[in-house]
């Protein structure tokens, strides 16, 4: 197009839609020039959030939040690319470790504070436990725990499961069940099992 016709077509547009264009326009512009700031800015609220809400230690929690807030300056600042970020996202979501925290948000939320008896909470924690065993080892796969958590998940955002907010105890207990019966299925050991979901988030980001 000519720098005349371009023009003209530019005053028309100001003429006809006066304000709201420019506002629209300079919108697109800081848009256009923050929205790696915006991006790791949201991220990092929605991972607080997560995190705040997981159940982990809270000496995991906090290096947790150090780790995705250390990512996102690096991603704000350049030191990180797009790519890279993509890639490590990828990293992330492959591993085992969002299915593991799932599973420790499950013990502490549904098992921890459930009417259950001391002996049968003990015996349902360690059946979750080997479970998360399981899943590290890469010897119950995700499709599997997926059948394990059916009971207490529930349709989220994208078509994805999530767990439920307030499962019903005969859920829980089925949860419990399904974990053990899978355990044993995967010859797992009947021995007590905790990860440092923190030091494994360490491992996908910097390496092993």
């Amino acid at each position: 197009m000519k720098g005349g016709n371009r023009g003209g077509a530019l005053k028309a547009i100001l003429i006809i839609l006066g304000v709201i264009v420019l506002c629209i326009a300079l919108g697109a512009v800081y848009v256009g020039l923050n929205w790696k700031t915006w991006t790791a800015n949201v991220a990092n609220a929605a991972t607080e959030k997560m995190v705040k809400e997981s159940g982990l230690p809270e000496d995991q929690k906090s290096e947790i939040l150090a780790e995705i807030r250390d990512l996102g300056d690096d991603f704000k600042t350049g030191k990180i690319s797009t790519q890279q970020m993509g890639q490590l996202i990828k990293t992330i979501t492959d591993s085992p470790l969002i299915p593991l925290a799932g599973v420790q948000f499950a013990r502490v939320k549904y098992i921890e504070p459930s009417t259950m008896t001391p002996a049968e909470k003990e015996k349902s924690i360690l059946a979750v436990q080997r479970l998360s065993r399981g899943v590290y080892e890469k010897k119950i796969s995700k499709n599997e725990l997926e059948e394990v958590t059916a009971p207490i998940s529930e349709p989220g955002p994208g078509n994805r499961l999530k767990l439920k907010d307030h499962p019903t105890n005969q859920e829980i207990s089925q949860f419990v069940a399904n974990a053990k019966a899978k355990a044993d299925a995967a010859q797992i050991p009947n021995e007590p099992f905790d990860l440092n979901i923190a030091d494994e988030l360490k491992k996908a980001i910097h390496g092993s």
